[in-house]
């Protein structure tokens, strides 16, 4: 960072004013705004623009949006749409316009909308190959013009972010600087500081991946998907305006038998795929020298210039996109120079490869005289003989912009590949009852929120990556007792490896990341490293495993675990350059192939539908935009005309309607230990929640609530709490796990939910059983002393997913998201265990 700002810093840590989690905000110094400290719950606030009164249009009518959006959503065909408007016009009020007749209406009107956005422009492009030129067609939106819309719309622009941000958190003592959006890492600071003064860097993002359209893949489909950097993450990535657009359609090279496995059919392919991209980019090229200036909604004269920030795809597509050889190559990694046979080596780092030295290394093949010195030069790089389509935008390095996947690298690569099949065939090894013990371990499971949950999931080939995560994140605790080290020591010594794998997945999850987590992201890296590098017995089992059933481990997606948190302060979190967002864009293009087309030049055909969906969106969210607007105002008349629903409050509990007396509860729980003295023990729990909590007891006497008192049970409870992670308010549903704690935290079981009346007070209470004593020795306490425990429900921090392991003990699951992953650590911290960090 400048010494200029380096004085700032110092300025804001001798003024003695910060509150803990206030964030410091140092803007560029090319912007030239000022560093400012705001309160976290002030930090990224924005008023909302006033909602359009008309946001149907060109619509004539709400009614008539709502009937076009269903007939598009349901791929209804011309005869069914006909129908569907002739029902309509018999059943519509006068209320509302409804002029639409028949399907040649709808669509006439869904053009009309268009207008407001940029098309898709067709050309051809022809490669010459084997004495012949060959034809293909790709289709593309003009990425400046499309930008441009997204810069227009009033909803938008509020959250842009057009200057690189230096953030930092107030930890009570000092100011610890964190990174989460693209606009706060290090790639969009330096390229801020490329620019003149006063410019503004306007960042892309890419996607490119071929999808199977039909269901048996005869027919493919080539998106190129684009998303703007300067936006937040939670609309960049999200569905509907200012998400993901298809902005390319790139040809598909069928394979030619006569011509395929060779090495220029494949630099042809190469040469197809770039040249059809560099259309995708021309517009973007001619504004790169001189920028351009553009008129914001706030009036002010903009002068931005745009640049690839990140390139998000899977290795194959890395590869095309960076010209290198891929998996095959002497140097298949196509951000550094590492060597074929070092890729599990991840304990050394190798040169970076850049654009500029790409270049070089072209320039001085072409110099050479003959063919076999052209290819050795090339060779010696793992290049191919094209010129990159990425190479026309001076500001964009290719090999920088091309970003770890978590989806391609993790859960369906050294997971799905790899971990999970080697952990499988010992689990097979060990006999039929070991295999059926996995399943009915994981059938036996609580279901947890945002969690799959098969009920069989040995020898089965799922294709959903989701699944694979999900099962990698419960593996250790359904083989825990079954890969024992003393019956299975290399199956053991796996998994061991298999949960540093999922402690490093988890830290590569991370929304927000501060100098301390990516410090120990890195340390997790390093061990799992170790694990496979230095264990002998276990480096022997790989050779073997390797010879004997071709299973590579010498792999690129286990290198590229080398790069992920230099990725993380290069573009802020991995969520802002995972396919995952991308590949869900799949499904519409597919349902539109089956729905919408007559399977023969279905990109023509796809496409518009595509824009018409967009078109959906963007009025759709108007809609909501007008509900909000017109749902307060009538929430704002009723207010003043009742005063009495101010003081309304809301509680993190369920409502029900279900009311029992002591007398009926202890009748219903005769059997269950749990419900001992249940009534006494309330009593004295009350007796002392209320002092402790500045209550006044009732009439200044001591509870004594008989037999025939009356509590509400409650089903479930709902908790807010604070994320550890990114700091953000976050919910958890809680029907037997929440987390309660005292002077200390303690889990435990939710037995009973209710809310008991005393005095004026209503409280919400639980009656829980804590899981607080040592493994072991929880089972004969429990018997001896009954100890199940009340809590206010006030006091929960929030749910943990816990397991059976035995009769008698649970194990928590970490693994549940991050926030559980951080916490359970600074528990075993506080406990004094060794951790790793």
């Amino acid at each position: 960072m400048p010494k200029n700002e380096c004085k700032i810093n110092e300025l804001w840590n001798q003024s003695g004013s910060e509150k803990l989690d206030d964030i410091k905000v140092e803007y560029h110094l090319k912007s030239g705004i000022l560093t400012k400290v705001q309160a976290f719950t002030h930090y990224s606030s924005w008023s909302a623009p006033d909602p359009d009164t008309c946001p149907w249009c060109p619509f004539k009518s709400r009614l008539e949006f709502d009937v076009a959006e269903i007939a598009l959503e349901a791929a209804l065909n011309n005869e069914q749409t006909d129908h569907l408007l002739d029902i309509c016009c018999r059943c519509v009020q006068k209320s509302e316009k409804f002029t639409f007749h028949n399907h040649k209406d709808v669509c006439d009107k869904w053009d009309a909308a268009l207008q407001h956005l940029t098309g898709f422009t067709k050309d051809i492009i022809s490669i010459p190959f084997a004495d012949r030129s060959w034809d293909y067609d790709v289709y593309y939106r003009d990425l400046w013009e499309w930008v441009t819309d997204l810069l227009h719309d009033p909803y938008l622009f509020p959250h842009f972010h057009f200057n690189a941000q230096c953030l930092s958190k107030f930890n009570g003592q000092t100011f610890e600087h964190f990174v989460y959006e693209p606009f706060t890492a290090q790639h969009f600071w330096d390229a801020q500081l490329q620019l003149p003064d006063g410019a503004k860097p306007l960042a892309f993002i890419l996607y490119a991946d071929k999808t199977k359209l039909s269901s048996f893949g005869t027919a493919k489909g080539y998106p190129v998907i684009v998303r703007l950097a300067n936006l937040p993450t939670d609309i960049r990535n999200g569905q509907g305006m200012g998400g993901g657009y298809v902005v390319g359609w790139l040809p598909v090279v069928k394979e030619d038998k006569q011509h395929s496995s060779k090495p220029a059919w494949a630099n042809f392919k190469a040469t197809i795929w770039h040249k059809s991209f560099e259309r995708i980019l021309s517009l973007l090229a001619g504004r790169l020298r001189m920028g351009q200036w553009l008129e914001c909604l706030d009036a002010a004269q903009c002068w931005f210039f745009p640049l690839i920030l990140i390139l998000s795809s899977d290795f194959e597509e890395q590869s095309m996109m960076s010209l290198t050889h891929g998996v095959r190559s002497l140097w298949p990694c196509p951000v550094c120079l590492i060597p074929y046979n070092k890729l599990s080596d991840t304990s050394c780092r190798y040169p970076l490869r850049m654009s500029c030295d790409s270049q070089a290394v072209l320039a001085i093949a072409q110099e050479k005289e003959t063919t076999e010195e052209w290819e050795e030069v090339l060779k010696g790089y793992g290049l191919h003989d094209i010129l990159n389509s990425f190479w026309t935008l001076s500001s964009t390095d290719v090999h920088r912009a091309l970003s770890w996947d978590k989806l391609h690298f993790h859960s369906s690569g050294e997971w799905s590949d790899h971990l999970w099949v080697e952990l499988q065939k010992h689990i097979n090894g060990l006999g039929r009852d070991k295999v059926s013990r996995v399943d009915k371990n994981y059938h036996a499971f609580p279901c947890w929120r945002d969690q799959k949950h098969p009920n069989q999931v040995m020898n089965i080939l799922f294709t959903d990556n989701s699944v694979h995560k999900d099962i990698s994140k419960m593996i250790v605790y359904a083989t825990h007792d079954i890969l024992r080290e003393a019956d299975c020591p290399i199956g053991y010594l796996l998994l061991c490896c298999v949960r540093l794998y999922i402690e490093l997945d988890m830290y590569a999850l991370f929304k927000v990341h501060t100098a301390e987590t990516i410090s120990s992201g890195r340390h997790m890296h390093c061990a799992f490293s170790a694990i496979l590098q230095s264990v002998d017995c276990f480096q022997q089992y790989i050779n073997k495993m390797t010879d004997k059933s071709n299973k590579n481990w010498n792999f690129p997606k286990l290198h590229m675990d080398l790069h992920i948190f230099d990725d993380v302060e290069a573009k802020g979190a991995t969520r802002n350059f995972n396919t995952k967002p991308n590949e869900k864009m799949h499904s519409s293009l597919k349902d539109s192939y089956l729905l919408r087309t007559n399977f023969r030049d279905v990109a023509e055909q796809i496409l518009p539908i595509n824009m018409w969906q967009v078109v959906a969106d963007r009025i759709r969210h108007r809609l909501f935009e007008f509900d909000e607007a017109q749902h307060q105002a009538d929430e704002e008349d009723l207010l003043e005309k009742d005063d009495s629903l101010v003081n309304v409050i809301y509680h993190p509990i369920s409502t029900s309607n279900v009311f029992h007396t002591f007398d009926a509860i202890k009748e219903a729980h005769r059997d269950d230990q749990a419900f001992g003295n249940f009534r006494v023990k309330l009593n004295n729990f009350l007796n002392v929640l209320l002092p402790s909590s500045n209550i006044p007891l009732p009439e200044g006497k001591h509870i004594h609530l008989r037999g025939t008192y009356e509590i509400t049970e409650h089903h479930f409870i709902c908790i807010n709490y604070k994320s550890m992670v990114d700091w953000c308010q976050h919910t958890d549903y809680l029907r037997c796990n929440p987390l309660f704690f005292e002077n200390k935290v303690v889990l435990g079981q939710l037995i009973f939910c209710f809310r008991c009346l005393v005095g004026d007070h209503s409280f919400p209470l639980a009656l829980i059983h804590p899981f607080d004593a040592p493994t072991g020795l929880w089972s004969q306490k429990n018997k001896d002393l009954n100890f199940f425990r009340f809590y206010s429900v006030r006091s929960s921090i929030r749910g943990a997913f816990l397991i059976p392991d035995g009769p008698s003990n649970y194990l928590v699951v970490d693994t549940a998201d991050t926030d559980m992953f951080l916490r359970v650590k600074m528990m075993h911290l506080e406990a004094g265990h060794i951790v790793r960090v």
